[in-house]
């Protein structure tokens, strides 16, 4: 008894001097970002570095700098030629998810009461009760200490850890479903597809309830289940935001320009695979590791990545050297099957599609990335719009 006592002085001891102990984010004030209040930082700061974010790489693609430009994943003239929405849609989709989003955090998130309180609580009184649990395991010297930096930093980044990889299991498994089902990509997660080239400000362009289920829910889901703080979740949010946009950004910056990819494997690069024709049903994990598509089979590294562009492209020059040998004899069978019935033309030209698409699609991710109606921009239609999309039309 004597013992447990003096470890719980020990323990308040070392828990007293909070400003040096505690993480900044736990500072004792009532407000962290004042005069927002913690929920408020909660769902605006994300927001704001979303923007900050975007404006950033907004102005290394204006200046076009050499140094990098080497970095760069699509040339400047990619984004026009063959993203199928204006970036004033894209910007304006974007703010209304957000508002959407803020709305939805309004209503989900704990109030100010609740986040005052978890700043305000007896966290001296737990840092002893911490003491007295990993007594066993450590002198009476280092007990106090060793429960201290569990309390304030090994825990929490076990509580991280595992927000991480909830986010990227909710977000893989209902991307990957997004793909799988046609009525769902046809109708929502298609309008992500439009951005054949991604860039910064388009990484939540999304359909608004897609938007609400992917990433909205994702965080929520991310944050109970990971019992964390108010103020851990302005954490949360603003950096899987922050890791978010980087992934859009369209530069592949190495390790020394952007250290993230020293623990997460996802980035630009990785990413802007699936957003390629030819990589649409690979690398659906986001966003912060892989794991998943390595799990799952479904992870496609840059240089395969190349590896498939290459034979794809290979491909397409002898469909188009076969169509250009029989153009006429193809003039003439199209003047005598103009009344030919429409499900003919439809299988004739699935057939001419998956050949050009090749070695890089299977037969279920043709007909899912064509499945669509007439006059869709998402949905491509022949072996002329295919080349658009795909960026292989001739100039």
């Amino acid at each position: 008894m004597g013992m447990n006592a003096t470890l719980a002085a020990a323990a308040t001891r070392a828990a007293a001097p909070l400003a040096g102990t505690a993480p900044w984010y736990h500072a004792p004030r009532a407000e962290l970002l004042a005069p927002l209040s913690d929920k408020h930082a909660a769902l605006l700061l994300p927001i704001a570095v979303y923007w900050l974010a975007s404006l950033g790489f907004f102005v290394l693609d204006a200046l076009a700098l050499p140094f990098f430009e080497r970095f760069r994943l699509h040339e400047p003239a990619e984004v026009t030629a063959r993203n199928r929405v204006s970036p004033a849609r894209v910007a304006a989709m974007v703010a209304v998810q957000q508002v959407l989003q803020t709305a939805v955090g309004m209503l989900a998130l704990e109030g100010d009461d609740v986040g005052r309180a978890q700043v305000f609580a007896d966290h001296d009184g737990a840092v002893a009760r911490m003491a007295l649990r990993v007594a066993p395991y450590a002198s009476a010297a280092a007990a106090p200490r060793l429960a201290a930096w569990l309390y304030w930093w090994g825990i929490p980044a076990l509580q991280f850890a595992w927000a991480f990889f909830v986010m990227d299991a909710w977000q893989y498994g209902l991307h990957r479903l997004f793909h799988e089902s046609r009525f769902l990509y046809r109708h929502f997660h298609s309008h992500h597809h439009r951005l054949y080239v991604p860039y910064a400000f388009g990484a939540l362009y999304n359909h608004p309830v897609e938007g609400l289920l992917l990433d909205s829910a994702g965080g929520a889901l991310a944050h109970l289940c990971a019992r964390m703080t108010v103020r851990q979740g302005i954490l949360l949010f603003t950096f899987s935001t922050y890791k978010t946009v980087c992934d859009h950004g369209g530069y592949a910056f190495p390790v020394w320009l952007d250290p993230l990819h020293l623990f997460f494997p996802n980035n630009a690069e990785y990413h802007d695979v699936h957003h390629q024709m030819q990589g649409l049903r690979y690398n659906f994990s986001q966003p912060f590791f892989v794991h998943f598509d390595v799990l799952f089979g479904t992870r496609m590294g840059a240089e395969r990545f190349a590896k498939l562009k290459q034979a794809s492209l290979e491909k397409r020059g002898t469909y188009g050297k076969q169509a250009d040998a029989s153009a006429g004899e193809k003039q003439a069978a199209s003047s005598a099957t103009a009344t030919e019935p429409s499900p003919t033309r439809a299988a004739d030209d699935l057939r001419r599609r998956k050949a050009f698409v090749g070695a890089a699609q299977d037969e279920a991710s043709v007909e899912t990335l064509l499945a669509g109606e007439r006059g869709d921009p998402t949905v491509t239609t022949d072996a002329q719009s295919y080349r658009a999309k795909a960026g292989t039309a001739a100039a």
